[in-house]
């Protein structure tokens, strides 16, 4: 009979006789030789399965070269298991809703876009909110400016007050937007139409850089410059009765206005 020497993988030639028995490969292992079954004998040699013998002791056997160690499949005690817990996923984007995939961004696509009417009514809303300010304090800044009753100029303190209060109506609209957009992507007009901006690729809310400087300010500088700041104005309204609602000012931001 034939049998394999399970550590250095050399085949030994064993006599029948030996069946049984404990043999010794050349390498030192010594292993025990298969007992013949009761067919061995009508069997030919070379048709029976053979199969590795067993160690004589009760120690591991060495692992033959590329191969495992028989070891790591211990079985571990009950002790040492326990119930597997979820980890908080650091790379998990702020903005992205609960039953989204962890570390996902929200994107666009599942995000409805404005309708035309939400975009217009948060655009009236967003010009009364400034004219409320800017009037109220352009009308004060005119009466600082006008002669007095008898004929005589305004003071100087007067005139830096009516300057001051003027310069309040400008900026102070503007600060509340900009702190709006930074927190949450709306300006006083999106919250009140229920619209917010984000990010045309990965429909994450747009911050104060996307929201405003680029969106509002320069292209506000642009629509500001002579005749071709009209024509631009123009298309820009236009722009916003083509599919997909995303105006001049929310292609140069990459932004798109969505149901907040």
């Amino acid at each position: 009979m034939k049998i394999k020497c399970p550590a250095c993988a050399k085949v030994l030639s064993v006599p029948d006789s030996a069946a049984g028995k404990v043999v010794k490969c050349p390498c030192g292992k010594q292993l025990r030789a298969p007992a013949a079954s009761p067919t061995s004998a009508s069997t030919p040699l070379g048709s029976r399965p053979q199969t590795p013998s067993s160690p004589v002791t009760g120690n591991k056997p060495k692992a033959a070269a590329n191969s495992l160690d028989p070891g790591i499949f211990d079985d571990l005690p009950q002790s040492n298991l326990g119930p597997v817990q979820s980890a908080a996923n650091p790379y998990r984007h702020p903005n992205a809703s609960p039953g989204a995939a962890a570390g996902a961004i929200p994107s666009a696509r599942n995000q409805t876009l404005a309708g035309v009417g939400s975009r217009i009514l948060g655009s009236i809303v967003d010009v009364f909110f400034y004219l409320g300010i800017l009037v109220p304090c352009l009308v004060v800044f005119v009466l600082m400016f006008m002669p007095a009753q008898d004929g005589g100029e305004p003071t100087v303190g007067a005139s830096l007050a009516g300057l001051a209060i003027l310069g309040i109506g400008i900026i102070l609209p503007t600060v509340v937007n900009c702190v709006l957009i930074a927190k949450s992507g709306q300006t006083i007009g999106k919250k009140i139409a229920g619209t917010r901006m984000v990010d045309q690729e990965t429909g994450a809310t747009v911050g104060f850089l996307q929201g405003y400087l680029l969106r509002t300010l320069v292209f506000s500088l642009i629509t500001g410059v002579p005749v071709v700041g009209g024509f631009v104005a123009i298309a820009d309204i236009i722009f916003l009765f083509i599919e997909g609602n995303q105006t001049l000012h929310d292609r140069l931001a990459k932004t798109r206005v969505v149901v907040a």
